[in-house]
C-alpha cells in the first residue's frame, strides 16, 4: 500500500516537516524535524528507527511536536535521521476502538533509492509523471511503539502479540509486522498478551499488570519516569526483529564506531547510463554521491594508513542498511580497516568509483595497496562491473548473491571494454534457495561468468559446463568442484551447509573462492562476510599491477 496523497503539509522556518495522512479510516500525523546526519541524501529507512505513537487522545501537530520534546523523543528522531508518527484514535480516545491502527500505518512503510525527501519515499508514476504516491519512509524492522492513557489500553489489548499482514517492505520479504518493543504508560486496563518476544517499558502501571507482561515471555523494564531518549538508548532500542528473531541493533556510538554521513561531487563519468541516456537534457556535468563512512574511533585515520572496503547495497535497500546488516564496520572496527557505504550507488558508474576513491585518498589515509569492495545483490554487480572496468584499482573482490552475463552492468546496459587480462583474486557466494540467479545451477548465464572468472584468473579448472548436464556435474552447486572443498557451519543457521571452493590458478596460487550455502535465499549473513574477509585480507595490489599475497 501506499498514500495517495498528502492531506496537509507545513514546513516550519527551522525546516521541520509535519504531514497528515489517511488510511484505512485513521488520521495519521508525521512529524519529520530538521537534522544534521543528512537524511536527505543518507537513506535511514531501512535502519533507522521507526517510532509510533499512540497518544491518549486525538492530537494536533503542535501537541505531537510538544509531547515529542516533553518525552524526549524528539532527540531520538533528531539523532537517528528520521521521523515520529502518531496515529490518531478514530474517536477522542482509542477506548472501545476495534484493532486495525496499527497495521494502517505498518501497510504504509517503505524505502525508495533514488526518490526519498523529508522522510517519504515517493513513488513515481512513470507514464503519468505528474502522479505521485508515498509512504513513510521505515520498516518494521525496527518498530518501536510508544502508548499513553487510551493508546497504552489500545496496545495492551490488542497487539502484544506476532502480528504479520501486508508491508510495502519488511525483511527482506517477510512480512512480520510484530513490534520490537513497546511503552506502555499509565494503564487502566490488565494488559491480555499472548506469548511473545517483545521488550517493554512499563511506566507508572499496577504490579498486576506487570506481573503479566512478565509472564508473556517479554522483557519488561519498569520505570518510573518518561524518558524515551533514556529508555531508547539504554533498552528498547538495542532491538531489531530480523527473519522472525530479536537480535541486537546496531548501536555504533556504544561499539566505539564512528559512523559520520557524507558526500562528494564527481564528474560525470562517459559510462555513466543513467546521466547518459535519461539526463543528457540537463547537460549536468558532476553530480552529489552520498555515503556513510565507518572506522573504530581509535583509528588514526589521518597519520597511519589503513585497508578500504566499499560496499554496494542491493536494488532494494540502501548504503546503511547492507553496511550494518552484513557487519562490515564491526569487522573494520576488528580488522583495523575503513569502510564506506555508497548511497544509490546505481547512479554510480564504476569509472565514477574509481573517481571516489581518489577523493577518499584526500580524506583519509588509506593503504592503496590494499583497496577491497563487496556488495549484495545489485551491489553484487556492482562488484562485477568493477572487475570488468577497473580491475587495478582492486586488492580483491567479492561479489555477493548475484551473477549475471559478462558484460552487462548494473545499468542493464552493455559495458564497451571488459576486462580479459587483469587478475583479481575474488571471493563470491551463492544462495541455492534464491529467487534469483546466483549459482551454475540456477542459469547457464552464471556458467558463462565463472567461464570469465577462470579465464581472467587463470585457473586450472575451466568451467567448460553445460546447464542441461547438471545431472552429471562434479559438484551440484558450482558445477565444477574446486582444487580443494571446506564445509563450513553457521550457528546462527544450523540448517544450512556452506561449501567452500578453492580454485587454483596455473602459477599454483588460489586467488578464486566461490561459496555455496544451502537454505540460502536472496538474504546478507554477517558469518558469510566474516569468511570472505579471511580469504581476501591477505590479498594486496602492488604498485606494478601484480598481486601480491601476505603470508
Amino acid at each position: 500500500m501506499a498514500f495517495d496523497k498528502i492531506d496537509r503539509m507545513i514546513t516550519g522556518d527551522n525546516g521541520d516537516v509535519f504531514y497528515e495522512f489517511s488510511s484505512d479510516g485513521h488520521q495519521i500525523l508525521y512529524y519529520m524535524p530538521h537534522n544534521e546526519v543528512r537524511s536527505n541524501l543518507i537513506n535511514y529507512g531501512f535502519t533507522g528507527p521507526t517510532l509510533l505513537v499512540f497518544p491518549d487522545r486525538k492530537t494536533d501537530f503542535q501537541g505531537l511536536r510538544a509531547a515529542a520534546e516533553e518525552t524526549g523523543l524528539l532527540r531520538v528522531a533528531k539523532e537517528e535521521g528520521v521521523g515520529i508518527i502518531l496515529v490518531n484514535p478514530q474517536g477522542e480516545s482509542f477506548e472501545g476502538e476495534e484493532p486495525g491502527a496499527y497495521e494502517a500505518v505498518t501497510a504504509n512503510l517503505g524505502i525508495a533509492q533514488e526518490n526519498f525527501r523529508d522522510g517519504l519515499a515517493i513513488m513515481k508514476n512513470e507514464i503519468l509523471p505528474d502522479e505521485q504516491r508515498y509512504n513513510i519512509l521505515g520498516a518494521c524492522v525496527r518498530m518501536y511503539v510508544y502508548g499513553f492513557g487510551s493508546g497504552a489500553d489500545y496496545l495492551a489489548k490488542y497487539y502484544l502479540r506476532k502480528v504479520e499482514g501486508s508491508a510495502v517492505l519488511g525483511d527482506l520479504g517477510h512480512a512480520d509486522l510484530s513490534m520490537v518493543s513497546v511503552t506502555l504508560s499509565g494503564l487502566s486496563v490488565l494488559p491480555a498478551p499472548s506469548e511473545n518476544d517483545l521488550h517493554i517499558v512499563s511506566v507508572g502501571n499496577p504490579e498486576e499488570a506487570e506481573r503479566i507482561l512478565r509472564e508473556s515471555g517479554a522483557e519488561v523494564l519498569v520505570r518510573e519516569d518518561t524518558d524515551l531518549y533514556r529508555d531508547f538508548y539504554e533498552f528498547a532500542g538495542c532491538w531489531r526483529r530480523w527473519t522472525g528473531k530479536v537480535l541486537p541493533a546496531y548501536n555504533y556510538a556504544s561499539e566505539g564506531i564512528i559512523a559520520k554521513a557524507e558526500s562528494v561531487m564527481l564528474p560525470i563519468s562517459d559510462d555513466n547510463e543513467i546521466f547518459r541516456r535519461r539526463m543528457f537534457f540537463l547537460r549536468t556535468k558532476e553530480h552529489r554521491v552520498g555515503y556513510v563512512t565507518f572506522y573504530d574511533k581509535n583509528l588514526d585515520i589521518e597519520h597511519e594508513k589503513h585497508p578500504l572496503m566499499l560496499v554496494f547495497h542491493g536494488g532494494g535497500d540502501s548504503a546503511y542498511a547492507t553496511a550494518s546488516l552484513a557487519e562490515w564496520p564491526e569487522i573494520g572496527q576488528r580488522e583495523g580497516f575503513i569502510t564506506v557505504a555508497v548511497e544509490m550507488h546505481l547512479r554510480v558508474s564504476a569509472k565514477e568509483v574509481a573517481a571516489l576513491i581518489d577523493h577518499l585518498k584526500e580524506e583519509y589515509a588509506i593503504d592503496e595497496t590494499r583497496i577491497y569492495a563487496t556488495g549484495f545483490s545489485m551491489g553484487g554487480i556492482k562488484s562485477w562491473d568493477l572487475f570488468e572496468q577497473c580491475p587495478e584499482r582492486f586488492a580483491a573482490l567479492l561479489p555477493m548473491d548475484a551473477i549475471d552475463y559478462v558484460g552487462n552492468n548494473c545499468f542493464g546496459a552493455k559495458t564497451d571494454e571488459v576486462n580479459q587480462k587483469t587478475m583479481v583474486p575474488l571471493f563470491y557466494i551463492g544462495g541455492v534457495d534464491s529467487f534469483g540467479v546466483e549459482l551454475p545451477m540456477h542459469h547457464e548465464r552464471a556458467i558463462e561468468r565463472l567461464q570469465y572468472v577462470a579465464k581472467v584468473n587463470r585457473l586450472k579448472k575451466r568451467f567448460d559446463v553445460r546447464l542441461e548436464d547438471k545431472e552429471s556435474w562434479e559438484d551440484p552447486l558450482m558445477a565444477v568442484a574446486g582444487d580443494r572443498t571446506e564445509v563450513l557451519h553457521d550457528p546462527m543457521f544450523p540448517e544450512s551447509v556452506y561449501t567452500a571452493h578453492y580454485y587454483d590458478s596455473e602459477d599454483g596460487k588460489c586467488y578464486t573462492c566461490l561459496l555455496g550455502v544451502t537454505h540460502h535465499a536472496h538474504e546478507i549473513r554477517p558469518f558469510t562476510n566474516n569468511f570472505a574477509w579471511n580469504f581476501v585480507k591477505k590479498f594486496k595490489r602492488n604498485p606494478d599491477g601484480s598481486i601480491g599475497i601476505d603470508a
